[in-house]
């Protein structure tokens, strides 16, 4: 949330590095965990679903275990309400809030990097000057009353979170808000800032008054919960003098009403947060910090919102002789009846309505009821739409569906989804590592795309000559080897689970050998990464494994990527971690120690299993046939890949390969006897790849085959020629039954006269 201002490289890299998974419903219930909030914000969010803050509440309480957050897409370390505005972030929101039908509840974090990095559209004099806090102290328009100044950005930013809300509140009338304020900060304003800390404390409470303002406007899908003066009220101030103890600061304000409010909005804003609630001296909170936070959202409206009975899931029943559907509700229900449901099928004229003819309990509890359907002959596919007019009621509670008031309880998502949980791997799972990865920088898909740059497994390839080929600085440019990352992790997966192997009689790699190097470099790495448990371990579980597997190539552009990232990433104020970039073991480019970085194992231009073929040179021969294909020839002496020169035979097939260095991102092109080559679907692919595979040779294949590229240094150059020649598969000539006679005869003399001539 909070940040100073930071350099472009560094920013870019530490929203760069900002499996496991399926949680499906199976066909007859729904299974738990189900997701029912979304994080929409900045850092806090990003924290919050990191910490799982809310799901650590609801695994202590019964009426709530089964429900969880996500927001891996939405929570943006480091966002600006305007900078969301003018991309398609709120489709994104749309987008989550459609791919998880049952969420419910947003909580909404924003405004913090607005009103320290600057906010657009606030000056009134100057519209194109992004408008700071400390701006309205230092700049000479407004010097004279740095509070209107202040007002400026508190009144920009509530019209700019209210354009947010408007927009989640539109997608669904089942979905609420919950607005969450920050804290107190923990650092104190910098000299050059000119305010005080309770200056710096009461801008932020100007600008969330606004939230307020916006929360009580927007009426009773929208709620704001003020946190200032909660980490004080717990923790106690100790700068205070004499110290002020914990439970005695004055706990948050729910309102700003001075008759129901003695002082707004809690706390001692002229002290700054308590560091035992922080991660940083910053304004990022704890694990538990957060945990208070959320605890009292669900305090004040969440947790009684996840009370309110709703409809969870919508499936039709396999009946060829009624049209029949099974909706699930999340608590016991009653007073379920036809009047709640519509049903429509979809015609040359568009949505046609059907007729429901009976509702029934499907279950003693009251949670499952069976929809049977009036379809009139009519042969498409239905769906149902659960209504809400406050008939269906919560039985034990009597809350009506949604709660109260008629229209929030309404569902109509018809079918299985899944949900994809986000669940730390183990620290020599690579496939989970990256899968982790890719899934929480999805926020950040906007600025990676900016440089062609994903975490995809299927696309990552980061261990490129940034020196040479690549930029830290804008453009921004993070290049590759030419070899998929999560290809090169595989080698070393594979040989970590093997302890019998031992390919040293070719000059190969050992398991022995590879286990001694990755348990030093991954212990040195997580050191480097702040420590097991530390906050990059619990934010990116995984970042660790990726980088020492990045160290295990062992090559110099690999070790420079992790050396760059560890230092870079120890510096960004949005990602306040304690790195160590001296815990990385020392790395000489020219005379490398073998034992901890075995290039010449695993390495691009290694030799993993001694047979002379390089294993960037067996992937770009086996990679056509897969990963598990790649990794059986790299560490297989016995399985090598072959120029494709020569004769082969008519019908059979032949792969050509582009076995030279080339540039990471170069374009290739094949030829035959000069004429550029295409794919042809069933006979011809790989026309524009390293690798040229004819599936089924014709006569009319022979040839001399050529291939263009760029080299290393970027200069277009020629592979080959590979001289291809084919002949007929002529079958064996038919003969008779004293033809194979004879022919059986010739052969037990030929095997008698060689074993006489061994005897001699």
């Amino acid at each position: 949330m909070f940040t100073s201002e930071t350099g472009p490289g560094k920013r870019f890299v530490f929203l760069l590095m900002a499996a496991v998974l399926i949680g499906c419903f199976s066909a007859s219930a729904l299974v738990d965990p189900v997701p029912r909030i979304l994080y929409v914000g900045d850092s806090w969010t990003t924290f919050m679903l990191a910490f799982k803050s809310f799901r650590t509440i609801f695994e202590e309480d019964p009426e709530l275990v089964r429900w969880v957050e996500v927001g891996n897409r939405t929570a943006e370390a480091g966002g600006r309400v305007w900078e969301m505005l003018e991309r398609p972030y709120l489709d994104i929101v749309t987008d989550e809030l459609t791919r998880y039908p049952n969420v419910d509840i947003v909580v909404i974090t924003l405004g913090g990097n607005d009103l320290l990095r600057g906010l657009k559209g606030a000056n009134p004099y100057d519209p194109n000057h992004k408008l700071r806090v400390r701006d309205c102290f230092n700049r000479d328009e407004f010097s004279a009353d740095p509070y209107e100044c202040i007002q400026f950005l508190a009144d920009e930013l509530e019209r700019q979170i209210g354009l947010v809300v408007d927009h989640v509140l539109a997608v669904r009338p089942d979905i609420r808000v919950a607005i969450l304020s920050y804290d107190y900060a923990a650092r104190p304003p910098r000299e050059e800032d000119n305010f005080t800390i309770e200056e710096q404390h009461n801008a932020f409470v100007a600008a969330d008054l606004g939230k307020y303002t916006l929360a009580v406007n927007r009426g009773e899908r929208v709620e704001y919960v003020n946190n200032y003066g909660l980490m004080q009220h717990i923790y106690g101030v100790p700068e205070a003098d004499p110290p002020i103890e914990p439970g005695i600061a004055p706990y948050p304000c729910d309102t700003p009403d001075p008759a129901t409010c003695d002082f707004w909005p809690g706390g001692y804003p002229q002290y700054l947060a308590p560091l035992d609630s922080y991660i940083d001296q910053d304004i990022h909170l704890t694990a538990e910090g957060y945990k208070h936070v959320a605890q009292r959202a669900v305090d004040m409206f969440i947790g009684e919102w996840l009370s309110y009975p709703k409809a969870l899931e919508i499936l039709p029943l396999n009946n060829k002789a009624i049209y029949q559907f099974e909706v699930t509700f999340s608590h016991p229900v009653e007073g379920v009846d036809v009047t709640d449901f519509e049903v429509f099928v979809q015609d040359k004229a568009g949505l046609k309505s059907m007729e429901v003819l009976g509702v029934e309990a499907a279950d003693a509890e009251g949670v499952v009821y069976t929809v049977t359907v009036n379809m009139d002959g009519a042969e498409q596919v239905a769906y149902i739409r659960v209504l809400d007019n406050d008939s269906i009621m919560r039985k034990d509670t009597g809350v009506p569906l949604g709660g109260p008031g008629a229209g929030n309880g309404w569902f109509e998502y018809n079918g299985l989804y899944e949900f994809e949980d986000l669940v730390a791997s183990d620290d020599d799972d690579f496939e989970g590592s990256l899968d982790y990865l890719y899934k929480a920088s999805m926020a950040y898909e906007h600025l990676l795309a900016d440089v062609g740059f994903s975490f995809n497994p299927e696309q990552l390839d980061a261990n490129g000559d940034i020196l040479k080929d690549g930029s830290l600085e804008k453009p921004y440019k993070i290049p590759g080897n030419g070899m998929l990352d999560l290809w090169e992790f595989m080698v070393i997966d594979a040989i970590l689970k093997r302890p019998d192997l031992d390919l040293s009689a070719t000059g190969g790699v050992t398991h022995e050998a590879v286990k001694h190097a990755w348990d030093i470099q991954i212990a040195a790495v997580q050191e480097a990464l702040g420590g097991v448990g530390g906050l990059a371990d619990i934010i990116f579980p995984g970042m660790d494994t990726m980088l020492a597997g990045f160290q295990m190539l062992g090559d110099k552009d690999s070790a420079f990527l992790v050396t760059t990232l560890v230092t870079l990433l120890g510096t960004i104020e949005e990602f306040p971690t304690n790195m160590v970039p001296g815990a990385l073991p020392d790395y000489d480019p020219d005379e490398p120690d073998f034992e901890i970085y075995p290039r010449h194992w695993l390495g691009l231009n290694g030799d993993a299993d001694g047979d002379g073929w390089r294993n960037f040179q067996e992937y770009v021969y086996f990679a056509p046939d897969g990963l598990n294909a790649y990794i059986n020839a790299v560490l297989d002496p016995n399985v090598q890949p072959t120029d494709g020169a020569g004769t082969h035979l008519e019908g059979r097939s032949l792969r050509i390969a582009m076995f030279n260095r080339c540039k990471y991102d170069t374009e290739f092109q094949w030829y035959k006897d000069g004429a550029a080559l295409s794919d042809e679907p069933g006979r011809i692919t790989g026309a524009n790849s390293r690798a040229l595979d004819i599936h089924a040779l014709t006569l009319e294949d022979a040839g001399s085959y050529t291939c263009t590229y760029l080299g290393t240094s970027g200069n277009e150059m020629t592979y080959g020629p590979i001289n291809v020649a084919v002949k007929e598969d002529l079958p064996m000539p038919a003969t008779s039954g004293l033809g194979i006679a004879l022919l059986l005869a010739l052969g037990c003399a030929g095997g008698a006269f060689a074993l006489r001539s061994r005897k001699k």
